[in-house]
């Protein structure tokens, strides 16, 4: 029939080359509705049935094929158009003649995947330009560590790199723990050798053995080795050993030490959701993975089958600082929850919280791991609004009295920092917590009224010993902020003859510069306006 459409055997390899690498089945439904096709019509694609020549178009371009026609039956491929094509997809081939190493067959899928390629960039360079052997890719729970890596793969595999073999170790298991250290060098083994090496070659074979074995191999030739949740080996509940491995994984940081300081040619890449701190540092660079930037948000909420305008995604995405997993969840519940019906706006206006169930449960995940002093110091340093002020290590320290500056810096900072719960941000010269550790931290502290009320005290306490310019020289409202903030804290705190006296004081001083044309009322009336709704609430 004119105007139809079908595939070709050859452009039908390229198409199923593709939506594996997306980590799609056949007639996914997220396929269908970035087409705008039914599943009827994506299973008569499959088939190599014709179809209307949009729908055709549409099915390509969804997964990122803008060539449509090397898909189509008719056009005749030359030997080496796959190539051509599989470079526009961004995809892996299957001919042994097309890559440099076979991907490994627990590969994790790639999902809802958006652009990190700054992040892949500079793997890709430390991996393949420099002398570091390892690299540790570290961030919070759901940031997205693991379809980075197994994106950065698929790749390499398709790049002209050094490597000749692969192997993805995940080091889960349905009881939290790593699996035992045999299983994963036997399995090591297995991958790198193309199955020449098995547990029934081995038999006698001790770790030790088995380590050499491994380290033959990667000497031999360069091959990638991933370590996938390698938190899973580290101690918890102790803020002195946070980020060293448990006493129970002895044999896994012996087989990291020989891989990490002998010399050969293969690289090491680990995710962990906390800082390795026993890998040597000379050989090991550590990169944190933050949340997807606004434009990469924005471009994952879209997939998702919302109704929102451009600036409600933009503001959904901030709230959660682009944390890919948290979006993906929140979106689920806007989509498919009858209150909301897929209206971001509405979601938007009537939550001002950010902890949905399914989002709570994987930041409980890191609380667990946390020592007593640690969970407290996070419950207490989350009523600072980071946002409105600096938070500094004497804010922090003014909250936890009971220990010595030492042993808050060296052991429950440097812990909840190798945790991933605190960052030093070096260009707001601040503390910073993830609105989600933010949110969850408060509940915690409010498992005890009187617990809010005391760090509140402790934080209206610091703000008001804060040192301000001569009165005679307040220019702009940021001359006064430690006054605002203290202001807010003994609100919190229900010391109302506190905050009236700071608003008392201010007030006294924005009337006069209200009469005061020589000091620009103009630049002193978002001061005047702040300070009016503060007194106003104190009266109130």
């Amino acid at each position: 029939m004119a105007g139809l459409l079908r595939a070709s055997e050859e452009g039908l390899k390229i198409i199923d080359m593709v939506r594996r690498n997306l980590g799609w089945n056949k007639t996914e439904d997220t396929w269908c509705l970035a087409a705008l096709v039914s599943t009827a019509t994506l299973k008569r694609f499959w088939a190599r049935i014709g179809i209307r020549r949009e729908n055709f178009i549409n099915i390509c371009k969804a997964v990122e094929i803008e060539n449509w026609e090397y898909i189509a039956e008719g056009y005749k491929i030359k030997t080496t158009e796959p190539l051509l094509a599989a470079a526009i997809a961004d995809i892996p081939l299957d001919s042994q003649n097309d890559k440099n190493f076979p991907l490994p067959e627990n590969l994790p899928p790639v999902r809802n995947w958006v652009n990190r390629t700054k992040e892949l960039d500079i793997i890709k360079a430390t991996l393949i330009n420099s002398d570091i052997t390892a690299i540790s890719i570290v961030g919070l729970p759901g940031i997205g560590k693991t379809s980075l890596i197994s994106q950065l793969i698929r790749q390499l595999h398709t790049e002209n790199t050094p490597f000749t073999a692969a192997a993805w170790q995940s080091l889960q298991s349905a009881t939290g723990k790593a699996p035992p250290f045999d299983w994963t060098i036997d399995s090591l083994l297995f991958t790198l050798s193309n199955g020449d090496i098995t547990t029934t070659v081995t038999p006698q074979d001790d770790s030790l053995k088995k380590i050499e074995k491994l380290i033959k191999i990667i000497k031999a030739k360069p091959c990638l080795i991933i370590f996938d949740r390698a938190e899973t080996l580290l101690k918890t509940k102790q803020a002195q050993t946070a980020g060293y491995f448990a006493d129970d994984s002895a044999e896994y940081p012996w087989l990291f030490k020989q891989l990490l300081e002998t010399e050969h040619q293969s690289k090491i890449l680990f995710t962990s959701r906390e800082s390795l701190a026993e890998l040597p540092p000379t050989v090991t660079r550590e990169i944190q993975l933050n949340g997807l930037n606004q434009d990469a948000a924005i471009t994952l909420l879209q997939s998702l089958n919302l109704t929102a305008n451009r600036e409600e995604l933009a503001e959904l995405s901030h709230r959660y600082q682009g944390h890919p997993k948290a979006l993906q969840l929140v979106a689920t519940l806007i989509r498919d929850d009858d209150e909301f019906q897929g209206n971001v706006g509405k979601f938007l206006q009537d939550r001002d919280w950010l902890l949905i169930r399914d989002i709570e449960s994987l930041i409980d995940e890191m609380i667990l791991r946390l020592s007593d002093l640690e969970q407290t110091c996070l419950s207490r340093i989350s009523i600072y609004q980071t946002s409105e002020y600096p938070l500094s290590f004497a804010a922090i320290a003014t909250q936890m009295p009971e220990v010595s500056k030492y042993e808050l810096k060296e052991n429950i900072i440097l812990a909840l920092k190798r945790r991933q719960l605190l960052c030093y941000d070096c260009q707001r010269e601040s503390y910073q917590l993830h609105p989600l550790v933010q949110e969850k931290g408060y509940p915690l502290l409010n498992q005890n009224h009187e617990n809010v009320r005391a760090a509140h005290r402790k934080a209206y306490h610091y703000f008001i010993s804060i040192p301000l310019k001569p009165e005679s020289e307040w220019q702009d409202i940021e001359d006064i902020k430690p006054l605002i903030r203290a202001h807010y804290h003994a609100s919190q705190a229900e010391d109302l003859d506190a905050a009236k006296a700071i608003i008392a004081e201010v007030y006294k001083y924005m009337q006069q510069w209200n009469c005061a044309e020589d000091l620009g009322v103009n630049l002193l009336s978002p001061l005047l306006n702040e300070t009016h709704k503060l007194k106003a609430s104190v009266d109130e």
